[in-house]
Parts: structure tokens; sequence; C-alpha cells
């Protein structure tokens, strides 16, 4: 696992709380090493297999781009042994503290049920493909739902470890009222580039391109 990573807890004015991270765990990436392995050998099955494994990977790098990017810090969140979630000064610690609890159970609800879905969707579409299979255009769409049983699946996981984690320091963060204060209103331009300021300030270079999917 990872050492300690940053959270950062943030009200919304359309939900009631976001969780953010620009950490990233230290594992090398297991579906990369398996390329790496299969690209070193010359058969021709390994050549295929190394093919097909890249087009599903691209793929699901692609659909990351599209789901709710909360999914992404909760997938982060099963390498983590220590945590420090940041909140406003606007709440109290044990506000923050339940506020917290409180999103990691829902998403664990919501991500566990997605699992069930998709496994179903999946065996569905194995069953289809020998039919699926010989036509030009759809077969990357027979990954779609395993590819979203796993994403939901590694979702699940980060929030059961979070919720299990018992090292968790909560820290009172200046610059989330701030950003907060921007988001629970009309934001214009201006106002958008106050929240990249902000931002900047406690050196989350995406953090504006996330919140844009929640205004």
């Amino acid at each position: 696992m990872a050492s300690r990573m940053n959270f950062y807890l943030i009200q919304l004015r359309k939900r009631s709380v976001t969780l953010y991270t620009e950490d990233e765990h230290l594992h090398f990436n297991p579906v990369n090493r398996v390329v790496h392995r299969l690209a070193c050998r010359k058969s021709r099955w390994a050549g295929f297999a190394k093919n097909l494994i890249v087009t599903v990977r691209d793929y699901y790098l692609k659909l990351e781009h599209k789901i709710d990017p909360m999914e992404r810090v909760f997938k982060r969140m099963r390498h983590v042994s220590r945590m420090n979630v940041n909140f406003s000064p606007a709440l109290e610690e044990s506000v923050a503290r339940r506020k917290f609890e409180n999103l990691l159970v829902v998403q664990r609800n919501k991500h566990l049920f997605w699992v069930g879905v998709d496994f179903v969707l999946t065996i569905v579409a194995i069953l289809l493909t020998p039919l699926l299979v010989p036509l030009p255009g759809p077969n990357i769409f027979l990954y779609f739902p395993g590819l979203r049983m796993f994403s939901h699946y590694l979702a699940w996981k980060g929030t059961l470890n979070g919720l299990k984690l018992e090292d968790k320091v909560f820290t009172p963060l200046t610059e989330i009222s701030g950003i907060e204060q921007v988001l629970n209103q009309r934001v214009s331009k201006v106002e958008f580039e106050h929240l990249r300021d902000l931002s900047r300030r406690i050196k989350l270079e995406h953090l504006p391109k996330f919140l844009e999917k929640y205004l």
C-alpha cells in the first residue's frame, strides 16, 4: 500500500459533498507489466494477446474520463494505509468526519449495486459473443459491462478500505472555504479564475477540471 494520501472534502451546490485527491498510488500498473512481458515474446499468440489487452486498456482509459470523476478517487483509496482528510474550517471536525463516513457508506452501497448489475450484463455479453464477434463494428462494446464491473469493484474496495482505516487525520484548510464559496454561487469566468488560484495555492492543478463536472 501507499503511505499517507491527501483527500479534500468539498461541499457542493448540487450535491452534499464530493471527495478529491491528486495523489497517485505507488504501485506499477499490473496491466502495463503484462503488456511488457507479452511484447518480449515473439509468438503470434503473445502478439494477439498484447494487442487485445492494449485495445481494452485504451478503451478503459477513455471510459474513465466519462464516468463520475469521484469514482477514480475511490479506486485510488484502496491503496491507502494512512490518509489526511482536508475540510473547510466552517465545519466542526466531528461534522466533517460524519460527512466523510456517510459519503463512503453511500458510495460503497452504490458501487456494490452496480457491480451486481454489470456482472449480469457481462454474462449476457459473453453469451452473445459468438453472434457478435464476427460483426466488424461492435466488438469493443462487448467489453463495456466487464470494464464497468471492474471499475465499480475497485471503487467499492476503495470505500471499504476508507471505512475500516483507523489512521485518518482531519485537517481544516482555509482554501477549501474559499473554493466552496465560489461553488455555492453562480460561477462566472472571473470567479472560476479565483477557484483556479485557490487550487494552485494548495497545489491541486486538476481540481477545477474535476469540479466542472458538478457545476
